[in-house]
């Protein structure tokens, strides 16, 4: 099981139904939840994708299933997605919990039954890559260029191109990035900015500053895929240092300075670059330029 093959394990649109009809309504019986997010009437089949999808989100935790056969959402993730009227944004700032656990990346490297390390994976390697230089049209692009970083077959970055388009779906819908539809190209922009801003705003003390390594530490510690996160470390161990390069011991990668520094321009956070300090950080962009050095990090007038 995973969460990138759609055809086999779901569509973001069908779970946010799915949730919002779950919360909303209440504890009912699994048909009844199905019939009232895609009923048999549509025909064609197209309550099959309402099937998968929730099947998948039992599995990953989101849902579960009562003694009487029932089905809701958990209680735990019930209360705070309809204190938010069961918004886009309040079911995804939950679906990034649950990709993220512990429970559904044990099995990190496996092909089959990884439940959502697939995700875990894949956003890894996007997020260390050159978010300037590299903005994939399609899989033709992504593939080449992962297994050239991985070196081994074992090392399984992206399988195919359904999970590549897969992977877009899930990661625009949790925050991970965009699809330029602006342009031509059309290409996938890795930007963490989204998922980020939760984390930040409840690390960072209300008044205070924190030195900005101590907050990198908490980051990846909250959001293990990013900079200096234990799953992100796993994936950066697997790729050749010849066909990839890591950021400076005093730079952070390009996609987490470009969160960083657009949070920093919509006054959430506030840089501050201290010359009697010893920790200093250095957020790069276009062409491996530094675009600003940082010894403390606070929260901004946004906030």
């Amino acid at each position: 099981m995973s969460i990138l093959n759609r055809p086999s394990d779901g569509l973001v649109s069908v779970l946010v139904a799915l949730v919002r009809s779950s919360v909303m309504v209440g504890t009912m019986p699994k048909s009844k939840l199905l019939d009232i997010c895609s009923p048999k009437t549509l025909g064609d089949g197209k309550q099959d994708m309402a099937i998968k999808t929730l099947n998948r989100w039992i599995e990953l935790g989101l849902f579960v299933v009562t003694e009487k056969e029932e089905v809701k959402v958990r209680d735990e993730y019930r209360a705070s997605i309809r204190k938010l009227n069961a918004s886009a944004s309040s079911i995804s700032d939950v679906a990034r919990q649950i990709v993220l656990s512990p429970e559904n990346n044990k099995n990190f490297w496996s092909d089959e039954e990884n439940r959502s390390a697939d995700f875990s994976r894949a956003a890894c390697w996007i997020l260390a890559q050159d978010v300037h230089a590299f903005v994939p049209t399609s899989y033709t692009q992504v593939e080449p260029k992962a297994l050239e970083q991985a070196g081994s077959p074992e090392v399984i970055l992206f399988q195919n191109d359904t999970r590549w388009s897969g992977f877009v779906s899930w990661a625009t819908f949790l925050g991970l990035g965009r699809s330029d539809s602006g342009k031509a190209s059309g290409g996938f922009i890795a930007d963490p900015t989204t998922w980020i801003c939760g984390p930040v705003t409840t690390l960072l003390p209300p008044k205070n500053d924190m030195p900005v390594r101590e907050f990198l530490d908490g980051l990846a510690e909250a959001v293990p895929i990013l900079d200096g996160g234990r799953f992100r470390a796993e994936v950066e161990s697997k790729l050749r240092p010849e066909k990839w390069k890591s950021p400076a011991s005093d730079a952070i990668s390009t996609s987490l300075s470009r969160a960083l520094l657009r949070l920093q321009a919509s006054g959430i956070l506030r840089f501050d670059d201290r010359s009697d300090s010893e920790s200093r950080v250095n957020l790069i962009g276009r062409a491996g330029q530094t675009v600003q050095s940082v010894t403390h990090i606070l929260l901004g007038d946004a906030t």
